[in-house]
């Protein structure tokens, strides 16, 4: 019983779908005990009519009951399409609605969940998993109340017409319950596996699509076919499997009822052969008995029904019942601008367990200046802006801004005044000028092309053939990788933000444009901070301060010709990049 009340509290939070919307469900369980009851006096009236209207050949009494029976017709038919469309309408608003609240915490998950998992199960979810859901919990009254309302009508019926074949009836009951409960639970395995497969399948599909230019490169565009292929074969096994399922769920269903059928036939026979009933009863009766099978098997077939809709329930609930990402503290405040100093002070961080990036790293950045932070590849240096971000928290350590540990600020503000450009920079299928303005909705055109000039892409995006309403193909594929990462730096820009960080933002540049673009913005009025995480030393010669990182800590700090004349790990990374090579000189030096 635990285990069955622990099952049944997952379910709670959908209680607030099915209130939200119970006026809806109200409305349908009017229509459908409306539409229940129509149908309930149709073997009455066909009683009526063998017993009273042909046995005493009154023509009149025919009229009436075939006018009735119409009207009863009309009365169930009108009532079960308003009930279909009701459950159509209850069904799209609550796919709206959890489609909403899905994709907002989706939003709110860690980085690390996304990490972890394909577009294309996202993608799954949101298209098919979420509809499924909406489908079973706006059709609820449809598919749980309707079979009860089914037996319920002719039950009664019977129980008033002759409550000794009623008896009988409810006999066949426990029949159809038990062959439901066998079959169901291997139903329900089975929808989830494939499930699972279906969802497989389509986020590999979607991975190879994105990377076709891989694809086509390695030549593998046969071996791609045959793998999708190969799941198809796959899928169609799984649906061969469900075929055969359903195959013996439906007919061992069909045996039973024809046996009991003709056994409740050769009964109600012999008691109209022996003087005991009437022709009319007889053919009411068996009515009634047809009804009451079908409900049977309705509310049979209910629980492997049930188990197998709750299946894209369960896989949204997976999703819900994930913690999202950092939260605001209770009490957090408004950061205002972000013109303090910032600091790490005794950060340890490691993104598993036992494995850490940074150990014990402190540093210390004032306002309005340029840093850059330097150092081996996977040695933390981008770890560090995502600390700033508060893409993640550290395991222990504080990161403040203004002498605020960024925990005690609001997420969105403090996010809001950070620009940042990452190594790969990612671009919508859309035009130039969208992409730009995805820092900024609302900026004009005049900020956009200044932000364009300061990126120096402003001169590459006038010589494309529409100019800012260019359309720059999926990821950008249409531009070159200095391009997007140009568009990407004046997107970052036009947020106007109080820090900026670029992520080897330019690396696919040349040094002399990474130069000149490093110098434009670099702060002079103290209007930004700008941290620059790069392999690329020559273009940080002129940075206030530079951090060398080494195992998770700085192993130096201080400004180009000082960590030169350390003559430590900064002079031996300035060494294997240029030994006794001449520099072109900085835009700051010339």
């Amino acid at each position: 019983m635990n285990e069955l009340r622990s099952h049944l509290s997952r379910y709670a939070p959908l209680r607030r779908y099915f209130l939200r919307y119970l006026d809806l469900q109200l409305a349908m369980l009017v229509c459908s005990l409306l539409s229940g009851f129509g149908g309930v006096l149709s073997p009455y009236i066909t009683k009526l009519t063998f017993d009273y209207a042909y046995a005493n050949r009154d023509l009149h009494l025919l009229i009436a009951l075939a006018v009735a029976g119409l009207l009863m017709m009309v009365f169930s038919t009108v009532g079960g399409a308003v009930q279909q469309y009701l459950q159509l309408h209850a069904s799209q608003r609550l796919t709206y609605a959890m489609r909403a609240d899905f994709l907002r915490h989706l939003y709110r998950l860690p980085l690390s969940y996304f990490q972890s998992r394909t577009t294309g199960e996202h993608l799954y979810r949101l298209g098919s998993d979420i509809p499924g859901a909406a489908g079973f919990i706006g059709g609820f009254v449809g598919a749980v109340i309707n079979p009860f309302l089914s037996a319920l009508y002719p039950l009664a019926a019977v129980l008033w017409m002759d409550w000794r074949f009623a008896l009988v009836a409810m006999t066949v009951v426990p029949v159809f319950v038990l062959q439901s409960r066998y079959f169901g639970r291997r139903q329900r395995d089975l929808a989830r596996e494939t499930a699972a497969e279906q969802q497989r399948i389509a986020s590999e599909a979607t991975n190879r699509i994105a990377q076709v230019k891989l694809v086509k490169a390695f030549g593998r565009e046969r071996r791609e076919i045959r793998e999708y292929l190969s799941n198809q074969i796959k899928l169609i096994r799984l649906s061969f499997r469900s075929y055969w399922l359903n195959l013996q769920s439906g007919t061992t269903s069909n045996l039973v009822n024809a046996v009991v059928q003709g056994g409740v036939g050769l009964y109600l026979g012999c008691r109209v052969i022996r003087g005991d009933m009437t022709v009319g009863t007889l053919i009411a009766l068996s009515m009634y008995f047809v009804q009451l099978i079908g409900a049977a098997r309705g509310l049979a077939n209910l629980y492997q029904g049930i188990l197998s809709q709750l299946v894209p329930v369960d896989r949204m609930l997976d999703v819900l019942e994930m913690e999202g990402e950092v939260q605001d503290r209770p009490g957090a405040r408004h950061p205002g601008s972000l013109d303090g100093v910032i600091a790490l002070q005794e950060i340890q961080f490691g993104y598993l367990p036992d494995r850490p990036v940074l150990n014990g790293l402190s540093l210390t950045i004032l306002p309005g200046t340029m840093v850059a932070i330097v150092g081996a590849s996977g040695g933390g240096k981008t770890t560090i802006l995502n600390l700033l971000l508060r893409l993640y928290e550290p395991d222990r350590g504080t990161v403040s801004v203004g002498g605020w540990d960024v925990r005690d600020l609001k997420l969105a503000p403090l996010r809001q005044q950070i620009g940042v450009v990452l190594q790969e920079t990612h671009l919508f299928s859309d035009t130039v000028r969208a992409n730009i303005i995805y820092g900024d909705p609302e900026a004009t055109d005049e900020e956009v092309i200044a932000s364009a000039k300061l990126a120096d892409a402003h001169e590459f995006i006038t010589a494309l053939p529409l100019g800012y309403d260019s359309v720059v193909g999926e990821d950008g594929c249409h531009l070159s990788m200095g391009q997007r990462q140009r568009i990407g730096i004046a997107r970052a820009l036009i947020k106007r933000p109080r820090l900026l960080l670029l992520d080897e933002a330019t690396a696919s540049l040349g040094s002399t444009a990474e130069v000149r673009i490093l110098d434009a913005l670099r702060p002079k009025n103290g209007e930004r901070t700008l941290i620059v995480v790069t392999h690329r030393l020559s273009a940080i010669r002129d940075a206030d301060r530079i951090f060398v990182l080494d195992d998770g800590r700085i192993a130096e700090q201080g400004s180009h010709h000082e960590l030169l004349a350390l003559d430590g790990l900064y002079r031996r990374l300035w060494d294997q990049q240029f030994g006794s090579q001449e520099v072109a000189p900085s835009v700051g030096d010339s």
